[in-house]
């Protein structure tokens, strides 16, 4: 694949979908840095790959880790949440500081380094039980879980960036991800 940008930063990049995500930055000759707590994921997803990434083991909560991470990047894929369901249920103010305000922070650091770009992982829980098949952009989200309104505020705020500060995003909402790690 050929890319328009040679320096990205992976949020979330030692998990599942990250640690995917950034072997195929490195295959297309990109220069990645992995922002990643490892609260959920796991240093060994990207023992392959080690040598070609910078990590950075820090909190997407951390104003100047974020900051740090963020310089230098034309494209950032944000990945880093609580991703948990029951987790945001039991904790809606916790999971909000992380879902929420981390990515404000990550969002504020990017308009402040000129990033071009967010690729923002949303969820298709903001389509909530909503039965009509296949699921559409233009459908009315309907959130059942903390989870899902925080995705739905952070795809909102992404659209705000844009509006207000030129900050190019995506939100991808996943549905259900699974494979070999």
């Amino acid at each position: 694949m050929a890319l328009t940008f040679t320096t990205a930063l992976v949020t979330g990049g030692a998990g599942f979908i990250g640690s995917h995500l950034v072997d195929a930055l490195l295959r297309s000759g990109c220069r990645v840095t992995v922002l990643d707590n490892l609260s959920s994921g796991h240093r060994a997803n990207l023992d392959a790959v080690s040598g070609g990434i910078r990590f950075v083991r820090a909190d997407i909560r951390d104003p100047g880790a974020v900051a740090a991470a963020v310089a230098g990047c034309e494209v950032i894929f944000h990945l880093a949440a609580v991703v948990s369901v029951p987790k945001t249920t039991e904790d809606p103010l916790g999971s909000a500081a992380v879902n929420e305000t981390g990515s404000l922070l990550l969002f504020e650091a990017a308009r402040a380094a000129r990033v071009r770009r967010v690729v923002f992982a949303s969820s298709s829980a903001v389509y909530g039980d909503e039965p009509t098949l296949p699921k559409r952009e233009e459908m009315a989200p309907r959130p059942l879980s903390p989870y899902a309104v925080q995705k739905l505020a952070v795809e909102y705020y992404l659209q705000i960036y844009n509006d207000l500060f030129g900050l190019e995003s995506v939100g991808l909402r996943f549905f259900n991800v699974f494979g070999p790690r």
